[in-house]
């Protein structure tokens, strides 16, 4: 959840925004607006950017970074790198947007198995997710969709294993992001 003060600040700059746009001052009612969707955003990667995994042991990983979706459906993504040597790790989560139905369709073809080749079903928890890993190209992913509004995703590039997939994409915090988004538990 916001903090009440972190919500407060927000409330504000909405409101400067409402009087500054009453006034016939549409500038200042937009830098209001602005400042209000920063600080959302700040909010919003501090409680998504907790429900990423940690990066496995010896791994280095960068700060979480959050990026509207707006020119690609809407919703929001928030992301976050993982480095061993020349091995990466990209970690997503993306909400609200149409790649997580696109994405519970491959998902939900594991179930039937008829997946697409060079993919396997994987358990994570209770949760199906899909598998890919390729090891001449040392490249794969690991694709688990939470209710009908996040995709959770993990990309590897210079893994010489699955398992560092794996291992990462346990790492999710899934009860907590269930209750973030409000789809049950």
């Amino acid at each position: 959840m916001i903090s009440p003060a972190r919500a407060d600040d927000v409330a504000v700059q909405i409101e400067a925004a409402r009087a500054a746009y009453g006034k016939g001052d549409p500038l200042h009612a937009l830098a209001a607006l602005q400042a209000a969707t920063l600080q959302l955003n700040q909010n919003l990667v501090g409680q998504f950017g907790k429900l990423l995994p940690v990066a496995p042991r010896g791994w280095v990983s960068s700060a979480p970074e959050l990026q509207a979706l707006d020119g690609a459906g809407g919703g929001l993504e928030v992301t976050e790198a993982y480095s061993k040597g020349e091995a990466t790790l990209n970690v997503s989560l993306i909400i609200d947007n149409p790649a997580v139905a696109s994405s519970m369709a491959m998902v939900q073809e594991a179930s039937r198995q008829s997946l697409r080749p060079g993919w396997s079903k994987v358990k994570l928890g209770t949760d199906d997710a899909v598998l890919r890993f390729d090891p001449q190209t040392r490249a794969g992913e690991v694709v688990m969709v939470i209710g009908d509004r996040a995709l959770l995703q993990i990309e590897g590039n210079e893994i010489t294993k699955d398992d560092v997939l794996l291992e990462a994409a346990r790492g999710w915090n899934l009860g907590a992001l269930r209750k973030l988004i409000g789809i049950g538990s």
